[in-house]
């Protein structure tokens, strides 16, 4: 990957402190500073702060967000074009099924000339992973390479061992994701889903 995406400091204001969630998707994981950040042209990565500032998301021309949680929206609906896609961040969730939707919303946002959002609780787990396998997808990246382009500029990311997992089991199957692959039903078989990880409850009201 030749190009280095490089972008000033975010202001002040875009700092903020969340707790994220622990690996059993719930409250009490570590007290972080994060930001929201453009990684790379059109994209920015970052937590619920961002989602919620509309400020923010007017700021930096944001029209599109793609979520990983369980957020309800706090402005109109229409304002943004806003895809949900409920899971926690737990080793455990099965976040390798929605790789190639996630890919083509951002990919759908860009080509139409969109910034768009991706963010989770913290901007950390979750939403790194659905960058880092858009990137791959789209750049045919390895994980590693593709989570360091993410890193460049959000250094403190850090998917969760599943997240990663499922990163590596991605490239395996070749950037693509096939049910019936053999290595896919092989990662089932030792990682049975449970669906109390996906669920549709409210995460941060």
């Amino acid at each position: 990957m030749d190009d280095v995406y490089e972008h000033s400091l975010p202001l002040k204001s875009d700092l903020y402190q969340t707790l994220e969630c622990g690996a059993d998707g719930k409250p009490g994981g570590i007290l972080i500073t994060s930001v929201s950040q453009q990684v790379i042209p059109h994209v920015w990565l970052g937590g619920y702060k961002a989602l919620e500032t509309v400020e923010f998301l007017e700021k930096n021309k944001i029209t599109c967000i793609l979520t990983l949680g369980h957020f309800k929206p706090h402005y109109s609906p229409g304002r943004f074009l806003h895809k949900i896609i409920p899971i926690t961040d737990n080793p455990e969730a099965n976040i390798i099924r929605y790789f190639l939707e996630s890919t083509a919303f951002i990919e759908q946002a860009i080509k139409e000339n969109h910034n768009i959002l991706v963010h989770c609780l913290a901007g950390v787990s979750r939403s790194p992973t659905i960058l880092t396998a858009y990137l791959m997808a789209t750049q045919k990246l390895r994980w590693k390479e593709a989570l360091a382009i993410i890193k460049q500029t959000r250094p403190f990311v850090n998917p969760n061992p599943g997240f990663i997992e499922q990163l590596k089991l991605f490239q395996e199957m070749n950037y693509t994701f096939d049910p019936k692959h053999p290595a896919y039903l092989e990662y089932l078989h030792k990682h049975p889903v449970d669906a109390g990880h996906v669920g549709h409850e409210d995460e941060y009201e």
